[in-house]
């Protein structure tokens, strides 16, 4: 065997609860709508140690969780479905929708854990075994499929893929903590009550935008034309994951004494002028762009509950010149920018949205876009075997896109860089020293 072998393929319903699931269709929000068209985000979760339980008791207890955590995350397991007399997707939670079950695969490997979560560049056709492959030509398309993978030298991988549509990192991740609290302690965290009705996305005009959206982003609705790339055209490109310590955060805080940027204002700086120098900018006056989700929950008037599941995040657009972030002062050239941007949103998260579907086609070398969040706990994930090693989005889909969650270890971030190869080793170079990769 080489790679990925799969055991079995089995489906988990949902199970009969007191909490009641909705026999009905989830119509999407404007903000939702953004992502009708994406391939699902494929999440892998790596676990070095499970010495402390077997991998028939792992399959049991994620399978026994998920099925009880299921009536609390409905939309997880329904399916998103195109409706052509309203033109627009919904993901459908009647009964017949979620009925099947949510598709949960086992597996086994023979590769490495150890040099998948540390190496710096791993093989990504083997990399992408290891979540559920979801292929969608048309909808409708489950939302959920997960996949467990237990390698021969030690060690477990759990690959997700989940459709964007369903939520965006903050609602993602409440799914994950609840569930990952039901398999270590048999309860859900006191007090949670996830909510995902999409009523309270309030907005003037918000149907017919969110209907724009689709028609601009979407065009060959049921059809899907996902924009990720094909294996052959992701060849190009290469990702590497940087572990950030408290110190190295805090000596970049330092360089700009006068903005006092904040940890995710100081990382992107960083990432911004070092991906500008390396593309070869210099001499370029022409715009420089800097793209990143704000959560609008608590900015929404009125507030919206923090345990919303959908989408509720804003794309944010720093402006800067290229030759001037790809200069000698760039960083702090980036700073003033990325906090102008921050501020602007702080105060008008919503403002132009009606136009965010064209900016967000125009992605070329002067762009890099963040996601993800500094404050993401998806390292603090523990099922009841311990916290993971390792969280990875599985896909490489875009020269400078990049990703950031919160560290395994107190005041650490992970950052994941996806870049067109050839620019890649002067990136490491310059963005840190070499002790501090992944």
């Amino acid at each position: 065997m080489l790679g990925v072998r799969v055991l079995e393929v089995s489906r988990v319903a949902v199970q009969p609860s007191p909490y009641p699931v909705p026999d009905k269709a989830i119509e999407l929000s404007f903000l939702d709508s953004m992502f009708v068209d994406f391939p699902h985000l494929q999440f892998i979760y790596l676990f070095t140690n499970t010495t402390n339980a077997s991998f028939p008791a792992i399959i049991g207890s994620l399978k026994s969780s998920l099925t009880r955590i299921l009536p609390f995350f409905y939309p997880f397991a329904g399916k998103l479905t195109y409706i052509p007399s309203a033109t627009r997707a919904v993901i459908d939670c009647s009964a017949s929708a979620i009925s099947e079950g949510i598709t949960f695969i086992e597996a086994e490997s023979d590769l490495n854990i150890h040099s998948i979560a540390k190496d710096e560049v791993p093989e990504l056709e083997s990399f992408l075994q290891l979540v559920p492959k979801v292929t969608v030509p048309e909808l409708p398309t489950v939302v959920l499929a997960v996949q467990v993978t237990r390698f021969l030298k030690g060690g477990v991988a759990l690959g997700i893929a989940v459709h964007h549509t369903v939520g965006d990192g903050k609602g993602i991740l409440h799914f994950f903590e609840a569930w990952a609290s039901i398999c270590r302690t048999g309860s859900v965290p006191p007090g949670f009550v996830p909510v995902h009705d999409r009523a309270v996305i309030k907005y003037p005009g918000g149907d017919e935008i969110a209907k724009e959206f689709a028609r601009k982003l979407a065009p060959t609705l049921p059809r899907i034309t996902e924009l990720n790339h094909s294996l052959q055209e992701r060849v190009h490109l290469t990702r590497r994951t940087f572990l950030l310590d408290r110190a190295t955060i805090k000596s970049w805080k330092k360089q700009d004494i006068h903005l006092s940027p904040s940890t995710f204002i100081s990382i992107s700086a960083r990432v911004v002028a070092t991906v500008a120098s390396v593309r070869g900018l210099t001499n370029d006056d022409g715009p420089f762009l800097a793209g990143f989700p704000v959560d609008c929950r608590s900015r929404w008037n009125p507030p919206i509950d923090d345990n919303y599941t959908g989408n509720c995040s804003s794309p944010c657009f720093a402006r800067m010149t290229a030759s001037e972030v790809a200069g000698p002062d760039g960083f702090i050239r980036a700073c003033a920018a990325l906090k102008e941007a921050v501020i602007k949103s702080t105060k008008e998260p919503l403002v132009g949205c009606e136009g965010w579907p064209d900016r967000s086609l125009k992605f070329t070398e002067r762009v890099v876009m963040f996601s993800g969040s500094v404050g993401h706990k998806f390292c603090e994930t523990d099922f009841g075997w311990g916290t993971p090693d390792r969280f990875k989005l599985a896909m490489l889909n875009r020269d400078g896109v990049v990703v950031m969650v919160k560290g395994k270890e107190e005041g650490t971030v992970e950052v994941a860089v996806t870049l067109h190869a050839q620019h890649m080793d002067a990136f490491a170079k310059m963005f840190l020293p070499p002790f501090s990769r992944i």
